[in-house]
């Protein structure tokens, strides 16, 4: 055994793919939980944009996919084969970054290393086919078809976060403003304000909110109508905004009010469209029916063999051997007479043939 064959083994590379998943999820807990440590010890109010998490998950979750990959390979590969077509994807995706093709370097990284996993993947999908039982060909690619979504949800948001378009815009009543570069337009209708809520201090109210209402416009034509609001809170002293989302199918639009002029009817509005979805999509619907396929199965299962189990039938105790004492007692009521004529018939046999073996008659 080579010493890549000592290193490279199913259990360590499995212990290496469960290391790295607890890696990534600290580093995304520890994401989610310093705004909070922050406010709860300094006082201090932070967010953490997206930017953020991609900087610290890009290369765990790399690795991530790599792993995974390894873990499909070796099952059906030597250890050699599977390191050389790992080290290949690597190798290939530093010169993409190199290259650049598609112009994004997180975009360059991730195609190859995704698109040796998905080959992997349905590698693996292929042989669990079982052309005499669709029962163990569907238990067999359920695990694979929850794989091959979380590639195809990692690809969605890897490429839908890359190829986002976002703009902000200041908008008047009744004024079409269009976005660089996105096929959206938006056209503010009203912008009233007022108190809400009960009094407080010295205001009538809780809060102050200034609500905008707009139409969104596609390619010049009327796609939907929104609003989004504007708060300012007095008794937890701080702003914060509503935002208008529509998901669709190829992608997201994403508007949020970014500061308002009420004394000239004015608002700052951020627009943000990422395109890509139906990747995301179609892996979020892959999840979902793998695992109830892989809980079907599973449950199939365990009620053939509760069948099987039944229909077997229950062995027949073996009947105890008499002891030693019980064997000499029958022995001993043996008549004599008996034993003796046994060992006389036994005794002329042998002599006839030894009779026969020397000519004699």
């Amino acid at each position: 055994m080579t010493d890549i064959e000592k290193i490279v083994t199913p259990k360590n590379t499995m212990l290496a793919t469960v290391l790295t998943f607890v890696l990534l999820t600290v580093l995304l807990t520890i994401g989610m939980l310093t705004p909070l440590v922050a406010r709860l010890t300094t006082g201090v109010e932070m967010s953490l944009d997206a930017q953020y998490f991609n900087n610290r998950s890009a290369l765990p979750t790399a690795a991530l996919v790599m792993l995974l990959t390894l873990c499909l390979l070796i099952g059906y590969f030597d250890v050699k084969k599977s390191s050389i077509i790992a080290g290949a994807s690597i190798a290939l995706s530093i010169l993409f970054a190199i290259v650049s093709p598609f112009n994004n370097t997180p975009i360059d990284i991730t195609v190859p290393l995704v698109a040796i996993a998905l080959a992997a993947t349905l590698y693996k999908m292929w042989r669990s086919v079982d052309r005499e039982s669709k029962f163990k060909t569907m238990r067999g690619i359920s695990a694979h078809i929850i794989h091959l979504g979380i590639l195809m949800i990692l690809i969605g948001v890897v490429v839908s976060t890359n190829t986002r378009v976002e703009e902000s815009s200041i908008l008047s009543i009744n004024t079409v403003s269009t976005f660089t570069d996105q096929h959206y337009s938006i056209k503010v209708t009203s912008i009233t304000s007022g108190y809400e809520g009960s009094m407080f201090q010295n205001y009538p109210g809780s809060s102050y909110v200034t609500n905008i209402n707009f139409d969104v416009y596609k390619k010049n034509k009327f796609f939907d109508s929104g609003q989004v609001k504007y708060i300012t809170d007095f008794k937890w002293g701080q702003t914060y905004t509503t935002t208008y989302i529509n998901r669709g199918v190829y992608e997201e639009l994403f508007i949020a009010p970014r500061a308002v002029d009420e004394a000239n009817s004015r608002v700052n509005l951020y627009v943000r469209t990422v395109p890509f979805m139906t990747v995301l999509w179609v892996g979020m619907y892959l999840m979902a029916i793998g695992i109830i396929i892989l809980g079907v199965t599973e449950h199939v299962k365990a009620g053939r063999n509760i069948t099987m189990e039944s229909d077997i039938p229950k062995k027949k105790k073996p009947k105890p051997k008499p002891s030693k004492k019980k064997v000499q007692k029958q022995r001993s009521e043996v008549p004599m007479s008996d034993i003796e004529k046994k060992y006389e018939e036994k005794l002329e046999r042998e002599l006839m043939k030894r009779k026969s073996e020397r000519g004699e008659n």
